[in-house]
C-alpha cells in the first residue's frame, strides 16, 4: 500500500499532483483566452478550477498521512487458543467440592468397642465429619443384630468411604462380639476368588486401632492390621491408619490427629477414580497424593498399595505395621535392651492418675500399697475378712501390697484397673527390694495413723495396727513377675512378716524358682480354655498351657499352696468338672471358692448383680467339687469343706490327709487350717540357712469352731459386731 510508505514521499507525490493539476488550469486558460488578465481568468473560472486542483491535492496529502500513521499503530494480539478442558478424574459433578459434599452418601463408621474407647472416637469422629460437610452412619459391630454389612455397602452400595474404629482383647482378637464382621465377613470377602483384588478400587478407608502395649508386640493392635490388610488387598485406599495405646498420656493428641486427616480428605473428591475418567497410568500418578509412609514391601499380602493416597501424615499418625510397643520406636527399644537407656518407668501419669483415684499409694516405678477395706472394718470391730476365718490372721496388721503393677490378664474381675493395664511387654527396671518393702510399711502405717478418728475404731486395735504382720501380695497387678521376688519375700519374713502370695499361674518358671512363702495361691478363673480366654483376656496365647503347667508345680512345693476359684452364677455340671480336673492336676492344699463381687457397671463385662452366687450356691458348687474328684480323680487327695464366710460368700475346700485331724471312724475332730505365724518364721529362717525342709503340718493349729463350716457363726468372729447394710431392693447377702 502507498500509505505504508514516508510521509516524506506522500507529500512529494502530493505536491507533484498539484503542480500537474495548475499547470493543466493555466494551460487550459491560455489556449483558451489568448493571455488574457487575471480578472478575465477569475471570470472564466479558471482561478477556480486551479484552486480546486490544489485543495483536492492538500486533502489527498493529509489523507495518505493519516493512513500512514494508522498504518503505524500495533496491532492487537491475537487472543491464545481456547484448549478443551481436563477429562474429569473424580466422581463428581465439575461443580466443585460443595456439589461432592451435598451429593456424596454417608461415611460409613465401622467401630467395635470393649470398654467404649472406640465408641467414643466414632461419636467424635461422626462430628468431626459433620464439622467437614460429610454425613455419617454409625455401625456399631458388636451389635449382632444390626442389619447394615459394612463391607457388602462399601462393594455393592453407594457408599465410597469408610472409617474403621476396632479395639482389641484377648491376645489382639477383637471383641468377640464383632467377630462376625471383622473376622468372618471381612476374611471371606478378601478371600472370594470371585470377588477379585480390584473389588473396592477407588474406595477409601482409614483405620484407627486402640490396644495396649500390654500385649506383645506381634498382637499389639492386631485386629486393626487385619482389617487393614484385608481392605487394601480388596484394593481399597488407605487414607489414614493409626494405634493408639491405652496406656499413653497423648492418647487423645494421636487420635486428634488421625481425626483431622481422615475428616479432611473425607471432605474432598476422591483423585483415585480417575480410571474412570480416562486418563493415562502417568496422569494418575500425578493426580494422586504423595505417600509418606513406606510401600508394602513386594510380595507381601497387604495388596492395593498403588492405590493408596496418603499425603504426608501429622505427628502422632502412623502405618500400624510400624508401630511397636509403647509407640516406642525399635531403635528406642534396641537401645533399651542393650542397657544403652534405662527403660521408661511402668506407670504412666495416666495410670498413676487413676490407681491414687482408687486409693492406691504408689512406691519407685511399679510397686504399691493400699488399705484394705477389711483391715477398717476390723479396727472398728466389725469383723475381718475371710483370711481371719480361714488362716487365723489379724486383718488389722495385714498390708495389701504387690511389686508389680504388671499383669499377665485383662480379666474382667478386675475391669476397675484395666481402663490403664500394665502389660508383660514392659521391659523392667527393678527397684530394690528392701526399699520397697520399708517404703510399703510406712505409708501402710501411715494410713493406719489416719483412720484414729474414724468413728468406732478400737483404741487397742489401732496400737496393734502399727505392727505389720502379715502382707497379701495380690492387690492388682502380678507379683511374681518382679524379678527380685525372692530377696522381697526375704525381706517381709526378715520382719517377720507372713506372706500370701497370689498369681494368675502364667510364670511357671517363677513358680518353680520361688522360695517358700506363707501360702502360695494360684487363681484358676476358669474350668475350660474358651472360658478362661474369655474372662481372663490374656496376654499370651498359650496362657491355658501355662495354667496346667503352674498347677503341676504346685505338686513340688511342700508349704501351704491354694487353688482360687472364683465363681460365677450358673454353673454346670461341665464346669465342676473341668475345675475337678484342674484341682486334681495341682493336688493343692486347700481350695477357695469366692462368689465373684460386683464392683459396679464396667464397659468391659457384662456382670451385674445377677451374675453374683448367693452364699448357699456357692456351698453347693464347693460340695459338687468334692464329689467329682472323689468320682473321677480316684488317684487325687480326699477334699471336704472345712470352713466358710458367709460375709464375704467364700468357702474353703481342705486336703484332709494334711489338715484334718480325724477319729476312729474317720469323722474329722479338727480342721487344722489355721496357721502359726511365728513357728513358720522360724521354720523359713531354718531353711533359708540350712535348707532344712518342712512342710504344711509343721506350722498348723486347729481353727476355732465358730470358722468350721456348719456352726451358727458363719464363719463370723463372736468378738465382733456384724453390722448389715441394707441393699437397695431391701435384701442382704
Amino acid at each position: 500500500m502507498m500509505a505504508t510508505r514516508a510521509p516524506k514521499h506522500s507529500l512529494l507525490l502530493a505536491a507533484s499532483v498539484v503542480a500537474a493539476a495548475a499547470a493543466a488550469a493555466r494551460a487550459a486558460a491560455t489556449s483558451s483566452s489568448g493571455g488574457a488578465s487575471y480578472a478575465h481568468l477569475y471570470e472564466s473560472g479558471v482561478v477556480t478550477a486551479y484552486a480546486r486542483a490544489v485543495l483536492f491535492g492538500v486533502v489527498w496529502a493529509l489523507s495518505l498521512y493519516v493512513a500512514y500513521l494508522v498504518s503505524k499503530r500495533p496491532a492487537p494480539k491475537a487472543p491464545p487458543p481456547v484448549s478443551p478442558p481436563p477429562r474429569a478424574a473424580v466422581d463428581v459433578a465439575p461443580a466443585g467440592e460443595s456439589a461432592f459434599l451435598a451429593a456424596a452418601p454417608p461415611v460409613l463408621v465401622v467401630y467395635a468397642s470393649v470398654t467404649g474407647t472406640s465408641r467414643g472416637y466414632a461419636l467424635r469422629l461422626r462430628d468431626a465429619l459433620a464439622r467437614a460437610g460429610r454425613r455419617s452412619t454409625l455401625v456399631d459391630a458388636c451389635d449382632e443384630a444390626f442389619p447394615l454389612d459394612p463391607w457388602d455397602e462399601l462393594l455393592n452400595g453407594a457408599s465410597r468411604d469408610c472409617a474403621v474404629l476396632v479395639s482389641t482383647q484377648g491376645g489382639g482378637a477383637c471383641p468377640p462380639r464383632a467377630a462376625h464382621i471383622f473376622e468372618a465377613a471381612l476374611d471371606d470377602l478378601a478371600h472370594d476368588h470371585r470377588v477379585g483384588t480390584a473389588a473396592l478400587r477407588g474406595r477409601r478407608f482409614g483405620v484407627l486401632g486402640c490396644g495396649s502395649t500390654a500385649y506383645e508386640p506381634a498382637v499389639f493392635c492386631a485386629a486393626a492390621k487385619k482389617c487393614e490388610r484385608a481392605l487394601r488387598k480388596l484394593g481399597a485406599s488407605r487414607v489414614a491408619s493409626a494405634a493408639l495405646d491405652d496406656c499413653d498420656g497423648a492418647r487423645d493428641a494421636a487420635y486428634g490427629a488421625w481425626e483431622a486427616r481422615v475428616a479432611a480428605t473425607f471432605a474432598k473428591p476422591s483423585p483415585l477414580l480417575a480410571r474412570a475418567g480416562g486418563l493415562t497410568r502417568q496422569q494418575r500418578k500425578k493426580v494422586a497424593a504423595p505417600r509418606a509412609l513406606e510401600p508394602v514391601a513386594p510380595g507381601s499380602d497387604d495388596g492395593g498399595s498403588e492405590s493408596d493416597e496418603e499425603a504426608p501424615a501429622p505427628s502422632g499418625v502412623a502405618d500400624l505395621e510400624e508401630l511397636g510397643p509403647g509407640l516406642e520406636s525399635r531403635a528406642d527399644e534396641e537401645a533399651a535392651a542393650l542397657g544403652l537407656r534405662p527403660p521408661k518407668d511402668m506407670v504412666t501419669p495416666a495410670q498413676a492418675k487413676a490407681l491414687k483415684k482408687e486409693g492406691y499409694k504408689l512406691i519407685g516405678s511399679h510397686s504399691a500399697v493400699k488399705l484394705c477395706r477389711w483391715t477398717k472394718h476390723q479396727l472398728r470391730g466389725r469383723g475381718g475378712c475371710y483370711k481371719h476365718t480361714f488362716y487365723g490372721i489379724t486383718s488389722y496388721q495385714c498390708m495389701e501390697a504387690t511389686p508389680s503393677l504388671a499383669c499377665a490378664n485383662k480379666c474382667v474381675f478386675c475391669w476397675r484397673h484395666h481402663k490403664n493395664p500394665v502389660g508383660t511387654s514392659w521391659k523392667w527396671k527393678a527397684d530394690d527390694p528392701e526399699a520397697i518393702v520399708a517404703e510399703a510399711v510406712d505409708l501402710h502405717v501411715a494410713m493406719i495413723k489416719e483412720c484414729r478418728g474414724v468413728p468406732g475404731v478400737v483404741d487397742w486395735r489401732w496400737r496393734d495396727a502399727h505392727t505389720v504382720r502379715h502382707c497379701a501380695l495380690s492387690l492388682v497387678g502380678e507379683p511374681i513377675m518382679y524379678p527380685r521376688i525372692n530377696e522381697l519375700l526375704g525381706e517381709l519374713h526378715g520382719r517377720r512378716i507372713s506372706t500370701f502370695l497370689v498369681t494368675n499361674a502364667q510364670f511357671p518358671e517363677a513358680i518353680r524358682t520361688l522360695r517358700p512363702v506363707t501360702q502360695l495361691y494360684v487363681s484358676v478363673d476358669a474350668p475350660n480354655e474358651a472360658d478362661l480366654v474369655e474372662v481372663d483376656r490374656p496376654l499370651f496365647g498359650d496362657a491355658w498351657d501355662r495354667l496346667r503347667a503352674s498347677l503341676v508345680l504346685l505338686r513340688e512345693k511342700r508349704q501351704r499352696t491354694v487353688a482360687r476359684l472364683t465363681l460365677v452364677k450358673g454353673h454346670n455340671e461341665r464346669d465342676v468338672a473341668g475345675y475337678a480336673g484342674l484341682v486334681a492336676l495341682g493336688e493343692p492344699t486347700l481350695v477357695e471358692v469366692k462368689g465373684v463381687t460386683f464392683c459396679g457397671k464396667s464397659d468391659a463385662s457384662d456382670l451385674t448383680m445377677e451374675n453374683c452366687p448367693w452364699h448357699h450356691e456357692v456351698v453347693a458348687f464347693c460340695e459338687a467339687l468334692a464329689a467329682a474328684l472323689a468320682a473321677n480323680h480316684p488317684g487325687a487327695p480326699e477334699y471336704r469343706i472345712a470352713c466358710s464366710h458367709k460375709h464375704s460368700v467364700s468357702v474353703l475346700l481342705a486336703r484332709v490327709d494334711q489338715l484334718a485331724t480325724l477319729d476312729d471312724s474317720g469323722a474329722v475332730v479338727s480342721w487344722n487350717t489355721w496357721i502359726d505365724y511365728d513357728k513358720f518364721h522360724d521354720l523359713e529362717r531354718a531353711h533359708a540357712a540350712t535348707g532344712a525342709p518342712f512342710g504344711v503340718e509343721d506350722y498348723a493349729v486347729p481353727a476355732p469352731p465358730w470358722a468350721l463350716f456348719g456352726a451358727a457363726e458363719d464363719g463370723f468372729d463372736p468378738v465382733d459386731t456384724r453390722v448389715y447394710k441394707k441393699k437397695a431392693n431391701g435384701k442382704s447377702r
